[in-house]
């Protein structure tokens, strides 16, 4: 079952997102996404469950597979293990203190003028920077993996075995954000992770008044 008030905490960074980067949903080239890294691999509904089993199946065949694989899975499941984490925190203030939270259109989410104050209460400034690495690197990994010239050669027996082993759900998962990805080119995605990398650094610096440097 899904916590509510960690719930509450992916709602605000939804939002937060969509006002952020209004114009990545908008824009057909990059709508897909938009929505697939900033919403939908976000979701709460049912991600437990598709944790538990990312990590397994990793395990199980993570001896199979190359390095550069490793390298690009094991950075997926740190970034889902932080964010969940930094997460967690936020919503153990917000348990408490209901005076962050505001609802908007049916929907509860933490009042953005006052989110900088909860990243300061929760979550570490070193943590949060290490996140926002991370998701640049794994941007920059699934848009290398989508334009890999056999990408789409590899796609098909990875479903077979994924449908094998019953993780076809998992896999279903890292199909759409191989096909978000896919279509877009490679001198738009640098804008975009660029526009991530530097808003988000600007972001984190103005909430903890220290200057970041993101190599």
């Amino acid at each position: 079952m899904v916590d509510h008030y960690h719930q509450i905490i992916v709602n605000t960074h939804v939002r937060r997102s969509h006002l952020t980067y209004g114009e990545y949903f908008q824009d057909e080239k990059t709508r897909q996404l938009a929505d697939y890294f900033f919403e939908k691999i976000y979701t709460l509904e049912g991600k437990a469950e598709r944790d538990e089993l990312a990590v397994k199946t990793y395990n199980r065949f993570k001896g199979m597979i190359s390095e550069k694989s490793r390298e690009r899975i094991e950075n997926l499941l740190l970034l889902n293990e932080l964010t969940d984490e930094l997460d967690m925190q936020m919503a153990a203030v917000i348990r408490k203190e209901k005076k962050f939270i505001v609802k908007h259109d049916g929907i509860e989410h933490v009042d953005l003028k006052k989110l900088p104050a909860l990243y300061r209460k929760a979550n570490d400034m070193n943590a949060r920077v290490k996140q926002l690495k991370l998701v640049v690197t794994n941007l920059e990994s699934f848009f290398e993996l989508s334009k890999h010239p056999l990408a789409g050669v590899v796609m098909k027996p990875v479903s077979l075995a994924a449908r094998t082993v019953g993780a076809l759900k998992l896999y279903r998962v890292f199909e759409e954000g191989y096909a978000a990805t896919k279509p877009v080119s490679r001198e738009v995605f640098f804008e975009f992770t660029q526009y991530v990398r530097g808003h988000e650094t600007q972001f984190l610096e103005k909430i903890y008044k220290k200057h970041i440097h993101l190599l």
